[in-house]
Formats: structure tokens, sequence, C-alpha cells
């Protein structure tokens, strides 16, 4: 008959040994799962701060805007508009002509977002104002960021580096809207707070910036072109078509200006060829 020793199994010393490695397994089993858990809650928490606190995303603004957890885009009036900073083309040009690829996308992604959250998070907004020579009207449909209204392209009168996509929002287009190119559009300050949503550079070194109002009221360009500005509570930006205007609308050749020292040689040139004569 076999006698109970302490190395035999049934033994208090072997019960109190299996009853630690026991504890010991469940001790590490329950530090892998809480690992897990705070995990997926710290991947949890980092996913929602990322899509709340960048609606530009079109993943992120599709489920923001379903979820109904995004305020629609709403309009302003002079008094109630955000406060900010107006600026010429030449001016902004400067500001952000040194901006690199990557920069220049990050500044970008910052104007939409302000733009979506409707300023409440932004309190110096960038303005654009100025006169520009108009080179191209046409009305916005579906396709385009705003699904109504005209966008109309101008280069700055003062700037020629400088060209401006005024995107004029409607909760419909008008039929008539009689503004061709050649005019001279006005982006005033205060009455339009214009503000910037979009930098896109050419190769040649030009510059579009794409603005909008964020006055709501009726825009009288002219006689007969006029226009109830008002943003829709939904944009388009999946697929991204910035700048607004259409690729193949042509932009016009620059004004070719000479230096004093090209403008000398010329003028010599001219009386020396008249002198031949």
């Amino acid at each position: 008959m076999e006698t109970l020793s302490d190395q035999s199994p049934f033994s208090r010393q072997s019960r109190e040994q299996d009853d630690g490695r026991y504890v010991s397994g469940n001790l590490v089993l329950w530090l892998a799962v809480l690992a897990v858990l705070v995990g997926l809650n710290f991947a949890s928490w980092s996913f929602c701060m990322w899509v709340f606190g960048q609606p530009e995303h079109p993943m992120n603004y599709r489920l923001l805007t379903k979820l109904e957890r995004l305020d629609p885009i709403h309009g302003f009036t002079p008094v109630t508009a955000p406060r900010g900073k107006f600026v010429s083309a030449k001016d902004l040009y400067a500001q952000v002509y040194p901006f690199s690829d990557t920069e220049l996308r990050a500044y970008n992604g910052i104007l939409k977002r302000s733009y979506l959250k409707n300023y409440v998070e932004l309190e110096n907004v960038t303005f654009l104002s100025g006169d520009f020579t108009v080179l191209s009207v046409r009305a916005m449909g579906e396709e385009d960021v705003f699904p109504a209204g005209y966008v109309i392209r101008g280069r700055s009168t003062t700037f020629p580096d400088a060209i401006v996509d005024f995107a004029l929002p409607s909760a419909k287009t008008p039929e008539k809207f009689e503004y061709a190119a050649g005019q001279v559009l006005k982006i005033e300050e205060s009455t339009t707070c214009a503000a910037l949503l979009h930098i896109d550079r050419l190769e040649e070194g030009t510059m579009i910036f794409t603005a909008v109002p964020l006055v709501e009221r009726e825009y009288l360009l002219n006689d007969a072109a006029k226009i109830a500005v008002t943003p829709p509570p939904l944009i388009r930006i999946e697929p991204e078509r910035w700048p607004i205007s259409k690729e193949e609308e042509a932009i016009e050749a620059k004004p070719v200006s000479l230096s004093p020292a090209s403008a000398e040689a010329a003028t010599k040139g001219e009386r020396d060829g008249a002198d031949d004569r």
C-alpha cells in the first residue's frame, strides 16, 4: 500500500504547488486580456480623435455626416463673420510661395477643416480681397464641390501670377447670369469675407486661390448677373475637385513686363533698326 509522502501527488505540498501554478497561469492570462483591452480602448480613442479632428478626409466626412455628428455648414452676416485678416493676392502669394508640397497639402487640409467646422476653432481667418480680370465663368453642378451656383475664374489686376477661383454657392443655380470674360471682379472685404479654401501651384509658378464668400446675401455683379449666395449644408469632397474650374478652361497668357535693362535694350534695337532703314 502506497504511503503518503511530501513527494506524493496527494500531499499538501504538491497541492499547494499545483494551486500556485494555476494562479500564476491565470494571472498571466488576465494580464494579457487587460493588455488587449487597453490596446483596443486606446486604438478606439485614437480613431475617434482622428475622425472628429480631421473631417476634411473623405472617409471621416462620410462617417460624420452619416452619423450627424458634424454641424451643417452655414453662412454669416458681416457682423457674425469670424475674425480674420484681409490680404491681397500679391501678399497671399508671397506668404505661401515658399511652402513645400507637403506643407501646402497640410495647409489646404487646415483650410478645409476650418470651413467644415464653421470656423469655431479658428479666430484668424485668411480672407482674400482685390480686383481680378475675369477669365471664365461657369455653373457648378453635382460633380463639383458645391452642387449649385457659379464659379468665376479671374487673374489679379495687380499681380498676374495670382489667379482666383471665386465660388458663389447657391441653393439653386440662376438660369440667367450674364457675366463674361474681360470684366473686372471686385472681391470686397467685410461685405464678402472671401475665405480661402484651397491653393494650387502650377509648374510655371502661377498660383490658383480658391475662395468662397462667408457672408450670406445677394451678390449683384451687374444688372444681368446676380446670385443669392448661401452655402450648402454638405459639400462634395470626394473625389476632390480643386481648383473648381475645369482644367480645360484656358488660363490666358500673363502679360510680359520688361526689366529696365531689357526695355532699354529693346528701345536701342528699335532706334538702330530705324537708322538702318
